[in-house]
């Protein structure tokens, strides 16, 4: 039996991706503030199968602890940790960010990540395939004016999951990896597209604004199914 554990499915990426793995007919537990109500149906209608853990994951003191995951985790043969939730804001000049903005894209981004992976490798079982995905960027790699918090905190991902790999290199049952999805029509877009429309400080706005205008966003379901086949069959 395979155990899956998702961050931020309320849509975009991680609502297909939820939809991929409950394709599968994996057990599920979903973490974030919101759900949609065909996530709450199929809770309902398959109680043992999905779990939705409502939390605000800026706060890493309510996230899934140890006993929590150890027991959705049980008699699993393999667990999978996908960390999706993550937000593009505070989009703007340094300088100019408000100290709550600045404090929630890292508590999103990179706190909650960094946490919930610890709990996820103390509480998997022994002797179960583990595999934990981080949903990075390009910005990871590349300045974007005005993005200095997504940069910052996709890039610094990056570099956890890196050491967490390295950690486990000489185990063949755990697989670590970051996953660049690149441009995809979900709402973190739409974020983008109405802080280019708001005036504030975001040079390379049109670059954005134009992949949306001329078709050129990915489909979130197409780039799940294609996440789940490369790193999780």
């Amino acid at each position: 039996m395979r155990a899956v554990v998702i961050t931020g499915v309320s849509r975009g990426l991680g609502a297909a991706l939820f939809d991929v793995c409950s394709a599968r007919g994996d057990r599920i537990l979903a973490i974030g503030r919101h759900f949609t109500p065909e996530q709450q149906q199929l809770r309902d209608e398959r109680p043992g199968d999905v779990t939705l853990f409502s939390t605000d994951v800026a706060d890493a003191h309510w996230l899934p602890d140890h006993d929590t995951l150890r027991a959705f985790l049980r008699d699993s043969d393999e667990a999978v940790l996908l960390h999706n939730a993550a937000v593009v804001e505070p989009i703007g000049a340094v300088g100019r960010l408000s100290t709550e903005a600045i404090t929630q894209a890292i508590a999103v981004n990179l706190t909650a990540p960094v946490v919930l992976t610890n709990s996820f490798l103390r509480a998997a079982p022994g002797g179960a395939r583990l595999r934990v995905l981080f949903i990075s960027s390009g910005a990871a790699h590349r300045i974007i004016d005005g993005w200095s918090l997504y940069c910052t905190t996709k890039a610094a991902g990056e570099t956890f999951f890196e050491a967490v790999a390295s950690q486990v290199a000489g185990d063949e049952r755990v697989t670590v990896a970051s996953v660049d999805p690149g441009q995809m029509d979900t709402g973190m877009q739409d974020n983008i597209r109405r802080a280019a429309a708001s005036g504030t400080y975001f040079p390379g706005q049109q670059r954005w604004i134009d992949a949306h205008a001329e078709g050129r966003l990915a489909d979130p379901m197409t780039v799940a199914e294609r996440i789940i086949k490369e790193h999780a069959p």
